[in-house]
């Protein structure tokens, strides 16, 4: 078995030298009370910006801007960062933190296309894990009970080291493990999606009654279910403390593309479970801080993470409700310099309090990509290897 070096939910803390604000952040136990960590989200941000100086490139990044870590005194103040897009990184190699300290090389694409090179040391593994856990946590997603795990993702092999794959790997540990399928099956060459081990696997586990975490992408499991009505199987009723975790999207399949609540209606009662759930996460190799959507369906900021929307032409921040470019700002990678990272999605901000969840935590609205690009997703390189079967 690969050792993707996933710490355990019990693991104790990774001691970070140096770094007291960064080691206090990742502390807290309510991941979404801005009002408490906004100013020590911003020391830890300045925390950030001193250790990535020692990158040549990242140093004179900031000067050619006129940015320097001690500028950044407030949370508001964390908007002067300049951002670098991530496209940046798939063309570029940059790093802080020595080759020997780097304990995980990721990329954020499948066998084709350009690919993001993202590197983590020890603390960027454990904070981007940590950040993970504690949201699950919040929202009631872990159990010590044996849970049956579906994955719609990659199976692990030498040589593959897709952001994607270790974060399904990394949510195995949400419950005792019980039986694990994978539905991108290794063959030794390549990947193949198992359509009928993933219908054998659906019917075995509702027969064996125990709660189904069902992770990764949905297209794929939408074929699955597809072909189980095609053949006139009759739906599904799993365990209803059943998970369903989707990530990836639908890149390559756009003509059956259906919205995060038309996946939820058509696949809720196919497998009988209610929408509450289905769980939707964001996020990017080249950021780490991942997201899950609330009982609402809606992206939450962490207490990881500050967001800026920017407008496309010029840049500058935006109010809540307008739409512009992504720009995530935290802490979290002490390995690469990506502390203000622009994203290729567009997205609106909503404002803290606005959600009927009750999370009063600010939340992103996804609204979807900008232009047309040649870079391919693992979710593109996943429908590719379907379309070729």
């Amino acid at each position: 078995m690969i050792d993707y070096h996933i710490h355990g939910l019990n693991d104790p803390d990774v001691e970070i030298q140096g770094m007291p604000c960064t080691q206090a952040l990742w502390a807290e136990e309510d991941p979404y009370d801005h009002p408490g960590t906004d100013q020590l989200f911003t020391d830890a941000v300045r925390e950030n910006l001193e250790r990535h100086m020692s990158c040549p490139f990242y140093s004179d990044w900031l000067h050619r801007n006129g940015v320097s870590p001690e500028d950044i005194r407030t949370v508001d103040d964390i908007a002067r960062i300049p951002p670098i897009h991530a496209n940046f990184y798939k063309t570029h190699s940059v790093k802080t933190a020595d080759d020997e300290d780097i304990m995980l090389t990721l990329t954020s694409s499948g066998t084709s296309g350009q690919k993001s090179q993202m590197y983590f040391d020890e603390w960027s593994l454990f904070a981007s894990d940590k950040s993970a856990d504690i949201q699950m946590d919040h929202y009631g997603h872990i159990t010590d009970g044996p849970v049956n795990f579906l994955m719609y993702s990659y199976e692990p092999a030498e040589g593959v080291n897709m952001g994607t794959l270790r974060s399904r790997q990394m949510m195995r540990r949400y419950g005792k493990e019980n039986e694990l399928v994978y539905a991108l099956r290794y063959t030794g060459k390549g990947h193949e999606f198992d359509l009928l081990g993933c219908i054998d696997a659906l019917q075995r586990f509702e027969e064996q009654g125990l709660p189904v975490y069902i992770l990764g992408f949905p297209a794929f499991l939408f074929f699955t279910l597809e072909r189980m009505e095609a053949m006139s199987m009759p739906s599904l009723k799993l365990h209803p403390e059943s998970f369903v975790c989707m990530g990836g999207g639908w890149k390559g399949f756009t003509d059956r593309q259906m919205t995060p609540a038309q996946f939820r209606e058509y696949a809720g009662p196919r497998l009988g479970l209610d929408h509450t759930r289905f769980r939707e996460t964001y996020g990017a190799v080249e950021h780490g801080v991942a997201y899950t959507d609330c009982s609402e369906h809606h992206f939450h900021v962490p207490i990881y993470d500050r967001v800026l929307i920017r407008d496309p032409r010029t840049l500058e921040p935006l109010d809540y409700g307008e739409k512009g470019f992504i720009n995530f700002v935290s802490p979290m990678n002490t390995a690469v310099p990506v502390t203000s990272l622009l994203m290729g999605d567009f997205g609106i901000m909503h404002a803290p309090g606005s959600c009927p969840c009750g999370n009063p935590a600010p939340w992103i609205e996804i609204v979807g990509r900008a232009g047309v690009s040649k870079n391919k997703s693992c979710a593109v390189a996943a429908s590719e290897m379907l379309r070729r079967r």
